[in-house]
């Protein structure tokens, strides 16, 4: 047999098995399936199990309690007293985990590791690496590994007893791989269509909650523009009347404190007024108007606009635009302006002195989708104010009315394209706008 070292992981100790991707759920399937195969038929196996998570093995470890299968685990948890608990202290396999049955008439061996799940992505977490095997010379080697790491001799003398068949069971693990992809396969379908249907949960209640809102605003706004109106009249008969009786006024501080007053109040009305029409705007559907419009051009015009504000703030804008001319693109200019400007505004107020804010635009190697990401060098959003960027109303300015965000987003999901914090991080924070491709 072959020689390891202690520090040897069981992926590279079991290297002849190819292993596979799968989900938590189906080798809990499995490793249900095995256990209760070896307890139904009376088997007097001996089993090892190494776990992290017993809580989602609860169950099968409870069934195992109290069944006449001799069980070796290779953790401290103090709730299965049962077992035998073998201490294991060695870094290099602190991961892995497995389930590994010894008999005379049936063994197997299951291994996982899940430190790789975190690439695919949160829905599909608990992705794990691993493989399965019936061949008694596997489930063997790997007992023999972990004895040479930590040798216990009950183990030793339970195995030495149990005279295995030592014919390589070759096809019934290739059938048991291949029934396992077919249930893998189940699996992940079935953790799309529920993220698909979260997903799905979520936008209708968003939806719902901003219909309520939107009513909720449109009504204030008719409430407030009646007694507005008046104001703003009386402010500007007020400011008249101040010009007749001008010249009667012999104290020319009260005569211009009057005149700035009726000012006042009038600038704020057309605020107010200003503020009201953009929460009407905001309640009513979106109704998009598409043309063939060079959205470069477009991108130009809101650079030139914005230009001097950011040369006033000696912050650079630049546009780094690699789009193919062969990609058409449909859109509403004046509102999918609206909603570039309103993001672009917002990384110029989040940016420093001699910052810079980039835009750049490309199809991010997807045919369906353009993709426009608006980069500033600001000091990045917090978590508890990235879950609420995009909620209507909610501003960590001074002012404002929190809607800039909010009314891009609902833009931008009006062209069915999208709007989304793709970064962030103290040291900028990258939005980013989508477009379907025609």
């Amino acid at each position: 047999m072959k020689r390891f070292l202690k520090n040897t992981s069981l992926k590279d100790l079991m290297s002849h098995i190819t292993t596979d991707m799968y989900t938590k759920q189906t080798l809990l399937s499995l490793f249900r399936c095995l256990l209760e195969t070896v307890i139904e038929n009376r088997y007097g196996a001996t089993v090892l199990i190494k776990v992290k998570d017993t809580h989602s093995f609860q169950g099968l470890l409870n069934r195992l309690k109290y069944s006449e299968l001799k069980v070796y685990m290779y953790s401290d948890n103090p709730e299965y007293d049962s077992f035998k608990h073998i201490k294991l202290d060695n870094p290099e396999l602190e991961n892995d985990e497995f389930l590994i049955i010894i008999d005379e008439k049936f063994s197997a061996c299951l291994f996982w590791n899940e430190t790789t799940s975190e690439a695919f992505g949160p829905e599909v977490s608990g992705l794990c690496d691993g493989f399965c095997s019936l061949n008694p010379y596997d489930a063997r080697q790997i007992i023999d590994h972990m004895q040479t790491i930590s040798f216990d001799e009950e183990l030793h003398n339970d195995i030495a007893q149990i005279k295995q068949d030592r014919r390589r069971n070759e096809n019934f693990t290739m059938i048991l791989t291949k029934l396992l992809s077919s249930l893998e396969n189940r699996q992940r379908d079935l953790i799309c269509a529920n993220t698909e249907l979260k997903e799905l949960n979520n936008k209708t209640l968003q939806a719902e909650k901003l219909a309520a809102i939107g009513q909720l605003c449109s009504t204030i706004a008719h409430e407030l523009r009646n007694p507005l109106g008046f104001i703003s009249l009386y402010a500007k008969i007020i400011s008249k009347n101040i010009e007749k009786i001008s010249s009667e006024i012999t104290d020319p501080q009260i005569s211009e404190s009057l005149t700035n007053a009726a000012s006042c109040i009038s600038n704020a009305t057309i605020g107010l007024e200003g503020l009201l029409t953009e929460l009407v705007d905001y309640s009513k559907p979106m109704v998009i108007e598409n043309s063939n419009d060079d959205l470069k051009y477009a991108l130009n015009e809101i650079i030139s606009l914005v230009k001097p504000s950011f040369e006033e703030k000696e912050v650079k804008l630049l546009l780094n635009y690699s789009l193919d001319n062969s990609i058409q693109v449909k859109f509403d200019k004046i509102k999918l302006s609206q909603a570039i400007l309103n993001v672009v505004k917002n990384a110029l107020e989040a940016s420093q002195k001699n910052s810079t804010v980039e835009i750049t635009v490309d199809n991010n190697n997807n045919d369906n989708m353009l993709s426009i990401k608006i980069h500033d060098q600001g000091k990045g959003i917090s978590t508890e104010d990235k879950e609420k960027i995009f909620t209507p109303y909610f501003t960590t300015k001074k002012e404002g009315t929190g809607l800039g965000l909010a009314q891009a987003r609902k833009i931008m999901e009006a062209h069915g394209g999208s709007l989304a914090i793709v970064a962030t991080s103290p040291k900028g924070t990258v939005f980013g706008l989508t477009l379907p491709i025609e």
